[in-house]
């Protein structure tokens, strides 16, 4: 299965870029196409993979398909190039938890990052580039901090398979940790998220917030994860995470910079489950992989709809943007308060069940958990109230766009309504798991 992913991962950038060479209009049905083309077949294989990486596949996929629709309309140049890193970010990452090679995990992984500093650095202006070339010192050291430890790992075992890391020295782990843990924004290594927010188009910033950060968690745990001394490192630095992450969402203007921030708090939710050392803390927080990114991948192309059509991600300038608009709204409002941890999505189970499981570790673990989920409330119940209720007559003004966005507005609701199917359903999902 992991060769058939790389197969069909190079084969299918290869043709979307290829796509960039035939006349505008038909380049960018064909690139939007055969990207989804190639996402579906990765959702198959996924679905054959079953297991922690069979979930990554499908969530991976299922965010590309509504990524790869809302670029159609919201990505108005160089479609071929964004659409082709969109897809090698989506097939490459279940890679990472179905291979046991870390040479292979590594290259996959620096193929991935490379994906994000184009993505970053999309509309080459100031603001990408800046962007990108703070992500690419903090995470180019990392990767080379972590290529050190996998090093190491080969130094002291003699072997580069991903087992093996459990008998390497703390010295080879810390280093992978950091390596790794940069890439999953985790706290203290996380302040290149948000400026890649801004700076990436939306439908990139759904891929790299609703999976690609996910994912790096997950290969952090699945390398690290039976190690309680690591535990002991990553659970404080997780709860500090939760915690800075919400508290500096209430700060934000800018709708993405917003969700960045939120989306740090949720990897450290997902890292404070898989690092308790409890096998059902551990599983929802796998689960909460899918519960968050279905919902956050939703919000991110909702804050580029927006912008296209009333020119601003601004919250003060979006009063009201979604009152008179039913459907949106209510799609908008489920996501939003679905992110808070309540039904009818599959976050509430998450959520739920991570305090629980937490509570059979620590129950102080389990109570900061809680209160940093309480701390989300507060500006997602303003980001609704703002869109949603509150508006002024130059707001009702503001929103002048005459295009309908109909595949944008697909993409929210397919994602959105995944999180809402789930919710009665995350037991298979659970069952998939294994």
């Amino acid at each position: 299965m992991e060769e058939q992913l790389i197969q069909y991962s190079f084969y299918g950038v290869f043709a979307v870029l290829l796509t960039g060479f035939a006349p505008r209009k038909v380049s960018r049905y064909l690139s939007t196409l055969l990207s989804i083309g190639t996402l579906l077949v990765v959702s198959i294989i996924s679905i054959e993979a079953k297991g922690i990486a069979g979930i990554v596949g499908l969530v991976s996929s299922t965010i590309g398909i509504a990524s790869i629709l809302s670029a159609h309309e919201l990505v108005e140049e160089n479609i071929s190039l964004h659409d082709a890193l969109i897809v090698s970010i989506a097939s490459l990452l279940p890679i990472l938890l179905l291979s046991d090679d870390l040479v292979r995990m590594f290259i996959a992984w620096e193929t991935i990052s490379i994906s994000i500093v184009l993505l970053t650095a999309f509309h080459r202006d100031e603001e990408s580039s800046e962007a990108a070339l703070k992500y690419l010192t903090l995470c180019g050291v990392a990767s080379l901090i972590a290529l050190l430890g996998i090093s190491l790992v080969y130094f002291e075992t003699g072997s580069l398979v991903a087992g093996k890391v459990a008998e390497a020295s703390l010295l080879a782990k810390i280093l992978i940790l950091i390596g790794f843990g940069a890439e999953a924004a985790l706290f203290p290594l996380h302040f290149w998220l948000p400026d890649a927010h801004m700076a990436a188009p939306a439908p990139g910033s759904a891929v790299l917030s609703g999976i690609a950060i996910e994912t790096a968690c997950l290969l952090v745990y699945r390398l690290l994860g039976r190690d309680p001394t690591i535990a002991g490192i990553v659970i404080p630095l997780a709860v500090v995470g939760a915690f800075v992450g919400n508290f500096s969402a209430y700060r934000q203007v800018d709708m993405k910079r917003l969700l960045a921030y939120s989306s740090i708090a949720n990897v450290s939710y997902i890292m404070l489950g898989l690092f308790s050392m409890n096998k059902l803390a551990q599983s929802f927080a796998v689960l909460h992989v899918a519960a968050h990114g279905f919902l956050k991948a939703g919000l991110f192309i909702l804050s580029g709809l927006l912008l296209a059509e009333s020119g601003t991600r601004r919250l003060d300038l979006l009063l009201g943007s979604l009152s008179s608009r039913p459907l949106l709204k209510t799609i908008f409002i489920l996501a939003a308060l679905g992110l808070t941890g309540a039904p009818p999505t599959l976050t509430f189970w998450s959520e739920l069940y991570l305090i629980v499981g937490l509570s059979q570790a620590s129950w102080i673990l389990a109570i900061l958990l809680a209160l940093a989920i309480i701390t989300s409330f507060g500006y997602y119940f303003a980001l609704i109230y703002n869109l949603s209720i509150k508006s002024t007559p130059q707001t009702q003004t503001s929103i002048t766009s005459k295009r309908k966005f109909p595949l944008s507005k697909l993409s929210i609701i397919l994602l959105v309504l995944s999180s809402v199917a789930l919710f009665f359903f995350y037991q298979n999902l659970l069952s998939f798991l294994g």
